[in-house]
This record gives C-alpha cells, sequence and structure tokens, in this order.
C-alpha cells in the first residue's frame, strides 16, 4: 500500500506544479523564520539569527531539487522536457518540419488506406450479435461429386489440399441440419445466389438484387429490424402471407426512407409481397462487400425464379409453383448456404461431430452406385463469425500486393528524411558538441534527437490518418471489378488506429536511429574547431547520405518495374482484338419473363422493344441475345458431334441465344455459310452458326457447314444443323482465349429466354439516345426495368478497371517515389558540392576547367544512381515473379520494362544532379579559398 502511495503521489506531482513549488516555498519560509526567532531568543542579533537558521537548515535549492524529485516521475518529465525542446526546434526550422511531415503523411496515410481496406476485407466480423459462435457449412471432395447435378453459388479447387469446396448444398442436407442436430441453437439458410429481380413500388420500378432466406435467419444472426420486423420462422411456411424485408440503402434511396412502408404492398416478379420491416443500415448480409436490396422467405423463392428454372412447357394441368418447387428440393440441387450458432457451452469440436454424422448420413441416402461413392462430399465446418469469403479471396492478393507498394513508398519517405536529418545534423555539430562538452551524456542527445524524429512521424501519422480516409474511400470505388458493386463499412477502428500509430512510431524509429547515433558521434575538440574536422565529420555523413540515396532509387526501381509491368498489361488488355467493332454499341438488359411474360407473349414483347428502337432517329440497328458483349456471363454444354465424338465422349462449346440482325449489329463477320435470319424460328429445321475456334477444334479443315450438334442424350437428341461460320470474338473475359462458341435462334430454344440483353448500334453518340430509349422500353410496360445500361466502351473500360486501378495506383506511388528520390539525390548532390567548395576551388585555382569540374559532380551521382540501379534490378528480378498471375502476355522479367526504367531513372538522376554540377563549375576559386 506504500508502494502504491508514493506513486499516487508521484503522478500528482506531475500536476499543478507552480502551485506546490509556492507552497513548499512558503513552508521552507516559514520554518526558517522560526528558527530565526529562536535564535534571536538566544539574544543572537538579526544577521546572526538568519546566518545560523540558514547554517542549520541547509541548502535551500538541494532542498527543493530533492523534494521535486520526490514528488514527480523524472522519466516523464525529462520526456515531457524533450518534445518540448523538440516542438521548439521543428518551429525554427518550419520548410524541414513541413517537407518532412508531408512527406510522411503520404507514405503512412497511403500504407493506412491499404490497411483500412484490408481490415474491411480480411479482418472484420459481421456486424451481428456475437459472431465468434457462428459456424459456416463447406464440404469437399477429391474430384468432383457425380451426386451434385447442379450446383449454385461459388465452387472453386481446394487451395489446402486440392480437390473442391464449395458452400453450396442441398434443400435437404440443410433440414437435417436444421432438425437432427443437438449442439446449434439457431440453423439458418440463404440462396447461394443473390438475384436480380423486378420490383414495383407505387407505380415505380426497380430492380433490386433480393436474397432468400430461411425464417430462422435473422433470429440467428441475432439481427433486429429499424421499424417493423424481420422475417419469422412462421414466415417460411408455404400457407404464410409473402413478406419482404427492405435492405436500409434499397429503403432510403428508392422508397424515400418512409416508415409508413411497413405493412403496405411491394411486387416482386409479379408476386405482391408484404413489407415486414427494414434491416438496420450497419447490416448488409453475409457475403462482406455485396449489395442486396431485400430479402424474402426461401418458401417463395421458387415462385420468383419459376421463369428462370422451368426450361420447358409443364405438363397439361401441372402447378408450376409445384413443378419448380420441386427442383430446388430435390438432393442433387445445391443451392443453400448454412450457417449456425452454437448453443452456450458447445465448443466446435462438438459441433462438428454432430454435424458431421448428420452430413454423413443424408450423403449416404444419395449414394446409388459405386461411382456415386467414389467422390463422396466430406463436411468442412469453419468459423461464420466473418461471413463468406468471396471478397476475401477475390481482393487479398491484389491489397497485399498493394500494401507492398505502398510500404516501400514509406521505406523511401523514410531514407529521404533520414538524409535531410543528416544534413540538419551538420548544421547542428556544434550545438550538440557544446552539451557534450558541457556534461550531457550521448544517450541523453540521442533521446532528445529520436524525440524529435518520432514528433515528425507523430505529426505525419495525424496527418496521414486524415489524408487516409479519402484515399481508402478512393480505393474501394476502384477495387471493384466492374461487374459488382462493392459497399465496405470503412471505419476508423481500434486496429486501424494501432496500425497508424505502430507506423508512425516505427517510422520515426527507423528514420531517425541512424541520424541520431551518427551526429552524437563527434569529436568534441574537432566539432568545436572550424574547418577541417567539420570536413572529416561531414565526409562520414556524405557516404551515409549516398547510401540512402542509392537505397532509394532501388526501392523506386522496384516501383517503377511494376508499376510497367502493370501499365503493359492494360495496354495489351485493352488493344486485345474483340472480333467485333466496338464503337456506338449501346447495351441494355430487360427480364420480363421475370413480370409472368411467356411463349408467344415473351416473343412478342422482346419484337416490339426491337421494333420501337429501331425506328428511333440515330438508331442504325438493333438486336439482342442472352449474353451481350463483354463481362455478361455466359452459358456453356457438353455435347456430342456425330464423327467427331464417340461413346461417352463430349466436346464442350458455348452458346448464345441471339436474335434478328445480331450478327450485322455487332458487326460479326460471316466467313462461311449463312448467318442465322427469319426462316429459323420455332416451324423451321433447327440450325446454328458456329465460330472459326468451333470449326477449327472439331472439324480442322473440313468444311463445318452441314454439320450436326447434337444436345441431349442420345435416345431424345436435339440436333442443329450448323449453317454458318462466323469470326471469333472475346465474351465473357479478355484474358482469356476465344472458346468454342456456337449460336442459335432464341425462337429456336425450348423456350424463349426470359431476359434478354439488348445491343443498340448508333449513328453517333449512343449516350445521346439513352433517354429517348427508356421511354420507348416503357412504352412497352412501364412495369419491367431496364438495367445494365451502358456503352460497350464503357463495359470494357469496367472489366479493365481492376488492371486499371493497379496501373494508376502503383503508377502514382512509384511517381511519389521518384519525386522522393529526385529530391533526395538533389539533395545529396547539393550537400556534397558545398562540403568540397574549397577543394574545388584549389582545383580550379590549379587549372581545372569547370567542365571538368561538372563532369566530376555528374559522374558522383552517376555513381549513387548506378548502384541503387544495379541493386534495384536484382531485387525486381526476384519480386516481380509474385505478380506474374495478374500479368497478361507480359513477362514477369520483361526487358523492355526493366531496361526502360533503368533509362528513366539514370536520366532522371543526372537531371536531379545538373543544377547542383552547375553550381560547381560556377564557384569562384578565391571565394571558395576563404570558404568554410
Amino acid at each position: 500500500m506504500g508502494k502504491l502511495r508514493e506513486i499516487g503521489s508521484r503522478i500528482r506531482g506531475l500536476f499543478g506544479k507552480e502551485l506546490l513549488d509556492k507552497e513548499f516555498d512558503e513552508e521552507m519560509t516559514a520554518h526558517l523564520e522560526m528558527l530565526v526567532e529562536e535564535n534571536l531568543r538566544r539574544g543572537m542579533t538579526l544577521e546572526e539569527a538568519r546566518r545560523s537558521a540558514r547554517r542549520s537548515f541547509g541548502g535551500v535549492e538541494q532542498t527543493k531539487e530533492a523534494y521535486r524529485e520526490q514528488r514527480g516521475l523524472p522519466i516523464v518529465e525529462t520526456f515531457i522536457q524533450d518534445i518540448r525542446y523538440g516542438i521548439r526546434m521543428l518551429r525554427r526550422n518550419p520548410g524541414f518540419t513541413f517537407v518532412a511531415v508531408l512527406t510522411l503523411a503520404l507514405g503512412i496515410g497511403a500504407n493506412t488506406a491499404i490497411f483500412s481496406v484490408l481490415d474491411a476485407v480480411m479482418l472484420k466480423v459481421l456486424p451481428v450479435r456475437d459472431p465468434a459462435r457462428l459456424l459456416l457449412v463447406r464440404w469437399t471432395a477429391k474430384d468432383w461429386p457425380s451426386i451434385v447435378e447442379d450446383l449454385e453459388g461459388s465452387n472453386r479447387k481446394d487451395p489446402a489440399g486440392g480437390g473442391w469446396v464449395s458452400e453450396s448444398v442441398p434443400y435437404p442436407i440443410f433440414e437435417a441440419l436444421r432438425t437432427q442436430n443437438s449442439t446449434l441453437s439457431d440453423v439458418f439458410a440463404f440462396s447461394a445466389n443473390v438475384n436480380g429481380f423486378n420490383v414495383q413500388f407505387d407505380g415505380a420500378p426497380y430492380s433490386a438484387l433480393t436474397e432468400p432466406v430461411s425464417g430462422d435467419y435473422f433470429k440467428g444472426l441475432g439481427v433486429e429490424a429499424i421499424i417493423g420486423r424481420p422475417i419469422l420462422p412462421s414466415d417460411d411456411d408455404a400457407a404464410a402471407a409473402p413478406v419482404a424485408v427492405l435492405a436500409y440503402n434499397f429503403w432510403k434511396n428508392n422508397l424515400g426512407g418512409d416508415e409508413s412502408v411497413v405493412g403496405k404492398t411491394i411486387v416482386i416478379n409479379n408476386i405482391p409481397f408484404s413489407i415486414a420491416g427494414v434491416a438496420p443500415p450497419e447490416f448488409f448480409g453475409t457475403q462482406p462487400g455485396e449489395t442486396v436490396d431485400m430479402y424474402v422467405t426461401l418458401s417463395m423463392f421458387p415462385r420468383l425464379v419459376q421463369a428462370l428454372t422451368v426450361t420447358g412447357p409443364l405438363p397439361k394441368g401441372g402447378d408450376a409453383a409445384v413443378e419448380a418447387a420441386a427442383i430446388w428440393q430435390k438432393p442433387s440441387t445445391w443451392w443453400l448456404v448454412v450457417m449456425g450458432r452454437m448453443k452456450p457451452g458447445v465448443s466446435e469440436a462438438q459441433a462438428r461431430a454432430d454435424l458431421d454424422l448428420i452430413f454423413t448420413q443424408n450423403i449416404d441416402s444419395m449414394i446409388h452406385s459405386e461411382k456415386d461413392s467414389e467422390n463422396r462430399p466430406a463436411l468442412r465446418l469453419s468459423q461464420g463469425g466473418q461471413g463468406l469469403d468471396l471478397l476475401r479471396r477475390q481482393f487479398s492478393e491484389p491489397l497485399f500486393v498493394l500494401m507492398g507498394a505502398v510500404g516501400l513508398v514509406l521505406l523511401i519517405a523514410c531514407a529521404n528524411i533520414a538524409g535531410l536529418l543528416l544534413a540538419r545534423a551538420t548544421a547542428r555539430q556544434k550545438e550538440i558538441a557544446i552539451r557534450l562538452s558541457l556534461g550531457a551524456r550521448r544517450l541523453r542527445l540521442i533521446q532528445q534527437l529520436l524525440t524529435e524524429s518520432l514528433l515528425l512521424a507523430v505529426a505525419g501519422g495525424a496527418l496521414g490518418l486524415l489524408l487516409s480516409r479519402w484515399i481508402s474511400q478512393l480505393l474501394v470505388a476502384l477495387v471493384a471489378s466492374g461487374r459488382q458493386n462493392i459497399e465496405l463499412p470503412l471505419s476508423v477502428n481500434g486496429r486501424v488506429l494501432a496500425f497508424t500509430a505502430g507506423a508512425a512510431v516505427l517510422t520515426g524509429i527507423l528514420f531517425g536511429l541512424i541520424p541520431a547515433f551518427n551526429a552524437t558521434r563527434i569529436g568534441l575538440t574537432a566539432a568545436l574547431k572550424e574547418g577541417g574536422a567539420g570536413n572529416r565529420l561531414g565526409a562520414r555523413r556524405s557516404r551515409l547520405a549516398k547510401s540512402l540515396v542509392s537505397a532509394q532509387v532501388a526501392l523506386s526501381l522496384l516501383l517503377l518495374v511494376g508499376a510497367g509491368l502493370f501499365l503493359r498489361t492494360l495496354q495489351k488488355l485493352e488493344s486485345v482484338p474483340l472480333g467485333f467493332d466496338r464503337s456506338q454499341l449501346l447495351l441494355f438488359s430487360v427480364a420480363p419473363g421475370l413480370n409472368g411474360y411467356a411463349g408467344a407473349r415473351l416473343v412478342d414483347y422482346y419484337n416490339q422493344v426491337q421494333e420501337r428502337i429501331s425506328a428511333m432517329p440515330g438508331v442504325k440497328s438493333v438486336t439482342f441475345s442472352s449474353h451481350a458483349p463483354i463481362g455478361d456471363g455466359e452459358s456453356s454444354s457438353s455435347i456430342r458431334i456425330p464423327g467427331v465424338t464417340s461413346g461417352k465422349e463430349r466436346f464442350d462449346l458455348h452458346r448464345h441465344l441471339v436474335g434478328p440482325s445480331y450478327f450485322n449489329t455487332i458487326g460479326l463477320p460471316l466467313l462461311m455459310g449463312r448467318m442465322l435470319d427469319e426462316r429459323d424460328n420455332s416451324s423451321g429445321p433447327n440450325v446454328a452458326v458456329v465460330n472459326q475456334t468451333l470449326a477449327r477444334a472439331a472439324f480442322g479443315d473440313e468444311n463445318p457447314v452441314g454439320k450436326v450438334l447434337s444436345f441431349g442424350s442420345e435416345k431424345k437428341p436435339r440436333n442443329f444443323e450448323i449453317v454458318g461460320v462466323v469470326g471469333d470474338a472475346k465474351y465473357a473475359d479478355l484474358r482469356r482465349p476465344v472458346p468454342s462458341t456456337a449460336y442459335f435462334s432464341y425462337l429456336q430454344a425450348i423456350d424463349a429466354a426470359s431476359f434478354m440483353s439488348f445491343q443498340v448500334r448508333t449513328a453517333g453518340d449512343p449516350e445521346m439516345v439513352i433517354a429517348a430509349l427508356r421511354e420507348q422500353v416503357a412504352a412497352v410496360d412501364a412495369n419491367i426495368p431496364i438495367t445494365k445500361i451502358d456503352t460497350l466502351v464503357q463495359r470494357i473500360d469496367k472489366t479493365l478497371l481492376f488492371e486499371r486501378m493497379f496501373s494508376r495506383l502503383t503508377g502514382s506511388f512509384a511517381l511519389l517515389a521518384l519525386i522522393l528520390v529526385c529530391v533526395g539525390l538533389y539533395g545529396t548532390m547539393s550537400y556534397f558540392v558545398a562540403r568540397r567548395t574549397n577543394e574545388i576551388g584549389i582545383r580550379m585555382a590549379l587549372g581545372a576547367q569547370p567542365e571538368r569540374v561538372f563532369r566530376m559532380v555528374l559522374i558522383e551521382g552517376l555513381k549513387i544512381i548506378g548502384a541503387g540501379v544495379i541493386v534495384g534490378l536484382g531485387g525486381a528480378a526476384l519480386s516481380t515473379r509474385l505478380i506474374s498471375s495478374v500479368l497478361y502476355q507480359v513477362p514477369a522479367l520483361d526487358p523492355l520494362t526493366f531496361g526502360a526504367v533503368a533509362a528513366l531513372l539514370i536520366a532522371i538522376g543526372l537531371f536531379a544532379c545538373y543544377v547542383p554540377a552547375r553550381r560547381a563549375m560556377k564557384v569562384d576559386p578565391m571565394v571558395a579559398l576563404r570558404y568554410e
């Protein structure tokens, strides 16, 4: 207790020092007066009484100092003194302080911004109750399981042990896990795919991303509605009235944030739903970064997607809802993601054992042959607190690459400021020498200099934290691949603050430690003299400064090479031949099938839209297809080709359903045979047009016209005769080679597609017809919203947004690094010239020509640059292999990029040396001989 009281007393002693000193002075004065009075009573004179009192009391100042040491915390007081002195020193050099703080702010701010995005993508948990208790159901298999006939959602190769991994399970497994487990308090499911549905509210049409969820979804996550109520287990009953919960952003942005919407009707795919409530603003679902507009019950999902799933005419008298529901309840249809919340006291191991038994039993019931048992799925349970990991898998590697790039920028900034501090230390060498000669310990001076460095770093970190907010928002806007809207909840939380504080402190130590040690390693006699001693000290610091600049050159070369490789990749992708004309083409999509259109009525809708747009001024031609050019997905099939495949062998191709004038509108050239036209309808023979890649892969040099593509089984085949060959065209991905592709008339499909993408070729700027186009489409049916409207050029730009982001960001970082290198090199060479002014004067006095002095300075600068370039090229050769996976048709050791970057650095470096070299050649020998 005594020790605690002493600590408490010392802490209190840090505050109100003036008052405590005043009180102590008064107390000491009172004691002295008492001694004086006592001496007077003994018969002493007043002067003798005072002298005796002071002698017996002891040294007043020593007593005060001893009191102060007992009163406070010397370490803290010393640190506060260092901070005050450091602030005064930085205020005396505002130019140096401004440059250093701004440089650090850019470096730390960029690092904090990248970390903020990394934190949101990789580290943040779902905004739900007790996320640590959530579990996510996954399964793995060595090879693709034969019992999985139709899988919705994510499936991928397992990076841990090969094989396949997925979160999607069939409805029977969800039901079994929900009803038979003994370790989870709540088990809930949601659709693996979020679908865009047609929505009408108060007469206005919208396209809304809708997620079907089970009745326990909100209860299991622990999420309450901000108005109304969430979906409840009773809502998932087949006989219950349809209800929907709106996402906060959809409610706020589209419905005006009207609280009276609860209980009103919203129409989704022609089915009326009652709005039950609105989800809280921080809740985004279970997929970080994914946008969801509304939630509906699982029981309504089959009816909502009926137009998308029923691919043929129903039997006479058949119930569409029953047929659709049967598809989604089949054991072979894997489409649900299942999560659960562990009961209190239950461990993850116990839950795994419990659920594994249920999962295995259900898989056993699906296996009916030896082939089915070969690749049976096995349960893999994982933590569900962070939700699904699609965003983490997609962007973790690029974000880590960017983190490495901004880390290099920060290192360059540190080296730059370290060089500035070395130059500043030379100017302060007399001050340091005087303090050392007066008895200051070297460690005490190092502490003082490090405190100044930390002050710079803290100021840079604070400003960088402000800049990071803007930079991180820009990153989120750029990080989307162009095909999805990514929303991340970015906030300055404890992890971000800790990272920024750690980066600032580490940076301060990193760039301050070497200059602090170097500045205090001086001989007192030499440092206090004018002239030669300073030269020896400056020579040592000059070598260190040159090494720091060479390090900056090497690090900047790494960044420049990376930026160059990304730029070359972007250029390659932008120049990829598409196979058709990309100019003056407008794209948009509609999904009338979701509003109940089917059969002849659906065909009539497409024809009306095409006719109305064709009649618009400025429109040259109009067509439509199941997939738009570039970035609109793809459909594939495994078929038989008589004379090419045999037995169970299959030929894989991509298929497109197209409307009238498709090839002419998008500009796809005919190479052989004929195009699809009005003859190719439901009453005509089935025909197809193939691309050049398919013709070459299947038939080699043979003429493919007249050959047959056979879909379906051997017993019930659907044969399509090839009537033409067109040029190759890129669709889904610019990076992939053109796949074997077949085009079919949409009228010869089993059923007309419920959604289509329209392509409109215009005579002028496509964006000028958008307003009129919307009016014409609304005139056919105002309840069908237009989605994905943009030009083909914009669509391509969106698909390349990821590559453009890398190119721009790494280019910006590399440019910043290059500026820092130029500043550092200029400062170093200026210091080199200033330090050797006396020597240069002697050389010129002895007959050296100015041109020779000019070359001497340039050669000195070239040595610094050359050393950095050599080290940097070696580092780049090793590090560029890490980014080879994101390059396209550019080798990681691209000689053009490496050579261009090295030449650029040398040229810019020599330019930075030009001014100091010119200054050196103009030195007046008489002035230089008197220079110190």
